[in-house]
């Protein structure tokens, strides 16, 4: 299959199917924290960048298909998925061949456009991103093309909650050291009265990131911003599973967030983290050469420090 995949356990959706609509990194942002790597076709304008047919033949043969089992359609893409102009006709065609919801992954760049949020109204789950509402720190993190405006995003989201029927879940992903300080919170908490989506999907860098210095938050810090910003806030981080799984960033965020309240030796860690020598040595490697931490020797015994790059 060239467009769909799947179905895949999403935390957020369930079992999803997922279809990709765009080439390899057709966006309007580059984000720090993307998984995919540096945006190629850095765009704003709307356009047919695959056939709309072929990808609704593909998702027609999939959806007929006995073998097929989902919770949740999803629209996404190796980029931003409103940047296809045949979104809206994408979503109708799904709709006449299944009786599962239908959600669609946005970076919300282009929701002050009417006609893409009239073709968003076949959806029945919209996952928007807003990483911050402060614009120093929006331009850090998700370093936006000329023909992104911030005003836009955040007028074109209210507008959103007024038409849109469905449900809205706005994720915000947290970098360490960017946006998770109190004016951030604070500006956050304000747009939202008037956003008032459905749920608050609280994440941070899990999977490794186009700039490696951009590093999650703790479990503990996530945890206190959930409570900052409310019932409809949650964590959607799985952090023991990312810890079972030896996620690196995970790992580092955990590792440090420990020692930025006593320095440990690898003795410590390994009991605190529940992991063996191997496995808290080659994060702790990783995390001395790029200047997280540093190390301390006392009593003949080696203790780790957060370095001069740990952040906040």
């Amino acid at each position: 299959m060239k467009y769909c995949f799947g179905p895949v356990p999403s935390r957020r959706l369930g079992l999803s199917l997922g279809v990709d609509i765009l080439p390899l990194k057709t966006c309007n942002l580059n984000c720090v924290y993307c998984e995919l790597g540096s945006t190629k076709k850095y765009t704003c304008e709307r356009n047919e960048y695959i056939p709309a047919g072929h990808i609704r033949a593909e998702l027609e043969e999939v959806l007929c298909s006995e073998k097929t089992a989902f919770d949740v359609l999803t629209f996404t893409a190796s980029g931003e998925p409103t940047l296809h102009t045949g979104l809206g006709e994408l979503l109708a065609f799904a709709k006449g061949h299944t009786d599962k919801p239908l959600a669609v992954i946005t970076n919300s760049t282009l929701l002050s456009d009417s006609q893409v949020r009239e073709e968003l109204c076949h959806a029945d789950i919209l996952l928007p991103s807003l990483d911050s509402v402060v614009l120093d720190s929006f331009r850090r993190i998700n370093r936006p093309a000329k023909c992104v405006d911030l005003k836009s995003i955040l007028d074109g989201l209210i507008k959103l909650r007024k038409e849109f029927k469905g449900k809205i879940w706005l994720e915000v992903l947290f970098v360490r050291g960017i946006n998770h300080g109190t004016d951030e919170i604070r500006g956050l908490k304000e747009i939202l009265k008037s956003i008032q989506p459905d749920k608050i999907q609280l994440n941070t860098v899990v999977r490794p990131p186009v700039e490696s210095w951009a590093n999650p938050l703790s479990k503990r810090q996530m945890e206190e911003l959930k409570e900052q910003l409310g019932e409809k806030a949650e964590v959607v981080v799985d952090y023991r599973h990312s810890m079972e799984k030896g996620v690196q960033p995970i790992l580092e965020a955990e590792i440090l967030d420990t020692l930025l309240r006593r320095p440990l030796s690898i003795e410590d860690l390994q009991e605190i983290l529940g992991l063996g020598a191997e496995s808290v040595q080659e994060v702790l490697n990783r995390m001395y050469s790029s200047g997280l931490i540093k190390t301390e020797a006392f009593n003949n015994k080696l203790y780790y420090l957060p370095g001069d790059r740990a952040g906040v």
